[in-house]
């Protein structure tokens, strides 16, 4: 397990990545108790930013599965945000880091509130106030680099591709900009931090691309026809020999003529006998119409590899994360050309 579940807010469920308890220990060795104890106010801010998020995102129907924290920040893990809320739901999170820095700054210049002789507020008051700033800042991965591309789309009516590659190009210069420095002042977090935005500016973008490529592309165009199937009673020796002879590593599984699993290569382990049953081993279909939009297809495949095109209860056909890879490409030298 590489997180478990800490506390749930507005029933979302808010999970703990196994390193950053780790990171916990490396704090408390060299810093010591005022360190992790700062250590762990800032996570607590990061979380009401994450949930500043959540709560307008859930306002625009958006679900959210989880918030997770990294030793690098958090993630508030959501479903498909709208474009139509995307300057609120991205603006909000920065926002609650400026209040919470604000808050904090104006207790420590009206207390004499010390820890040890620590400015605690007064510390995590000023980084508050840095991590607003910073996720306000219009280049992907930020907060900033969403609102600047709303801003964009909506303001000067440039296309939604364009607002993004625009608004992640920014955020691959001001990468590079950070890394120099980073550099020059032999900073290994800068270093890193510099890394994380320049790929997580660019793969925004391509998948934003991948996105409208398979935009109005049904499930039926991309859809392999040769369909090779297996039995429940089959054993695990038939789906082997099978994989020698077709060179397919997955197939559907039928039962009276209808198809109720899937195997792949992944389900028969080493440890399998071969007299072992298909049914044992098979793990539910993921079955999708025949006018299924590939860019809905792709976010549903997480968990598989492959689903089944179904027309009335019929396959039509199979689609693997193979196909969808080549069809993008196609598409893609398409689409400069």
């Amino acid at each position: 397990m590489q997180s478990f579940k800490i506390a749930r807010v507005m029933g979302i469920p808010i999970e703990l990545h196994i390193t950053f308890i780790l990171l916990l220990v490396v704090v408390f060795y060299f810093w010591g108790l005022e360190g992790l104890i700062l250590y762990m106010f800032l996570f607590t801010s990061v979380v009401l930013h994450e949930l500043g998020h959540s709560y307008v995102a859930k306002k625009y129907g958006v679900k959210i599965e989880k918030i997770l924290l990294l030793p690098i920040g958090g993630m508030a893990m959501m479903s498909e945000i709208s474009r139509e809320g995307e300057f609120k739901i991205a603006i909000a999170g920065p926002l609650v880091s400026l209040v919470i820095g604000s808050v904090l700054l104006g207790i420590s210049t009206v207390t004499d509130y010390t820890m040890a002789e620590y400015p605690l507020f007064q510390t995590v008051g000023g980084l508050n106030i840095l991590l607003g700033i910073f996720n306000l800042l219009p280049a992907f991965p930020m907060d900033g680099g969403r609102v600047f591309r709303s801003l964009l789309s909506k303001l000067t009516k440039m296309s939604y591709l364009k607002a993004t590659k625009l608004a992640s190009t920014v955020g691959q210069y001001f990468a590079l900009l950070l890394l120099i420095f980073g550099l020059i002042n032999f900073n290994v977090i800068l270093v890193l931090i510099a890394i994380f935005i320049y790929f997580g500016a660019s793969q925004e973008y391509r998948a934003l691309v991948a996105d409208t490529l398979f935009e109005n592309v049904p499930a039926k165009e991309i859809m392999s026809k040769n369909i090779v199937y297996v039995n429940s009673e089959d054993t695990v020796d038939d789906v082997l020999n099978l994989m020698l002879e077709n060179r397919f590593l997955g197939y559907p599984v039928l039962e009276d003529g209808k198809i109720v699993g899937t195997i792949t290569m992944n389900e028969i382990s080493s440890s399998a006998a071969k007299t072992t049953k298909v049914k044992d081993l098979m793990f539910p279909p993921v079955m999708v119409p025949p006018n299924a939009a590939l860019n809905e297809l792709i976010r549903g495949m997480t968990n598989t590899d492959r689903v089944y095109v179904i027309d009335n209860g019929n396959i039509l056909g199979i689609i693997s994360k193979t196909d969808i890879v080549r069809t993008l490409s196609i598409l893609g030298l398409k689409n400069n050309r």
